[in-house]
């Protein structure tokens, strides 16, 4: 089979590999379409950032890696403690927490320090075909889009933040559109909150945003008139924070979910005084990864028509190494 793989400090190619075989309770999937996230895009041109060069402490696994973590796929094959039938359509949770640390009992298992994740310490979606625990899917409808089933991952990670900082009845920003930003619209105005405002540099990010429910849409050099109480901050770029820090209020709370792969500065004492909280807030659970999947084939979340660009899998490499785009792009095996 075909795979986009990553070979850290290297490239980034589309290798043949063996097709796996399902243990007893694994899963073969055909892959349906594979999204391409940041994180990837950031892996490649600015990695290695997660894709292990040394032994990952937990499987042993090194780059090259086959890269994809959002994705959706029909089951080929299943063994036979897998709980899942050939034929079923799922989307696979792309984390596997090791379960016994104490972020994992205490329910937080986003937070695992031994946490092996798909597409970046195992391989992930961007191929042919995927191996993966059955206990780990989750049903997406067979009607469901498949531009619109990839984006449960990035609803996950929308619904969590929500989920750590709730935003009901309260006047919310939403820094960056991207992606994420648009899943971030979606999830707080469906959590109750009184006002969002979407804060981006790109005129058609601010568009759609308003389209996704955003009460207003600004540029970031008008951040310092928002006024919000709490303000997520998804771009993982330094004027984003310098936007979300300028957005916030006195008192005010900044929930950062985009991946900052260099140090990013901060104004402490403009913190102290204004007594302004700063939190992380990390990937998701498997119950937000559930929610997200049946909120999507439900038809609640993810209604927005977002611009996409469907490629065959042979253009992944090409994909991963261009820069910055506004559309989501998606890889489809099967297309020609």
């Amino acid at each position: 089979m075909r795979a986009v793989r990553w070979h850290a400090r290297g490239d980034v190619r589309l290798d043949e590999v063996p097709v796996p075989t399902p243990g007893d309770t694994e899963v073969l999937l055909r892959i349906e379409a594979a999204a391409i996230c940041g994180t990837d895009v950031d892996e490649v041109r600015l990695g290695p950032i997660t894709v292990p060069v040394q032994p990952h402490p937990v499987n042993g696994r090194t780059a090259p890696m086959t890269l994809g973590h959002e994705m959706v796929g029909v089951v080929s094959a299943a063994g036979s403690g897998s709980g899942l039938a050939p034929g079923a359509r799922v989307v696979p949770w792309p984390s596997q927490p090791c379960g016994e640390c104490p972020e994992c009992v205490t329910g937080h298992a986003n937070r695992c320090p031994r946490m092996v994740s798909l597409g970046m310490s195992v391989d992930g979606g961007m191929a042919d075909y995927l191996l993966v625990d059955g206990s780990r899917c989750v049903p997406v409808g067979v009607d469901v889009e498949p531009e619109r089933a990839v984006l449960v991952e990035p609803f996950a990670v929308a619904f969590h933040a929500v989920r750590e900082a709730p935003p009901r009845r309260r006047r919310v920003a939403v820094v960056g559109i991207g992606s994420l930003g648009l899943c971030l619209v979606e999830a707080v105005l469906q959590a109750g909150a009184r006002e969002v405002i979407a804060v981006s540099r790109s005129e058609r990010a601010r568009a759609l945003a308003l389209e996704a429910g955003a009460t207003e849409a600004i540029a970031p050099g008008s951040a310092a008139d928002v006024d919000a109480e709490i303000v997520f901050e998804t771009a993982g770029a330094a004027q984003a924070i310098e936007a979300s820090v300028a957005a916030v209020r006195r008192g005010g709370r900044i929930v950062v979910l985009g991946g900052h792969p260099r140090p990013t500065p901060l104004d402490l004492l403009d913190l102290t005084v204004r007594e302004i909280a700063i939190q992380g807030s990390v990937s998701h659970c498997f119950a937000d990864f559930a929610r997200a999947a049946g909120a999507i084939t439900a038809g609640d979340v993810a209604r927005t028509r977002r611009p996409v660009t469907l490629a065959p899998l042979e253009d992944g490499p090409a994909l991963l190494r261009a820069e910055e785009s506004d559309t989501k792009r998606i890889l489809m095996p099967g297309l020609s």
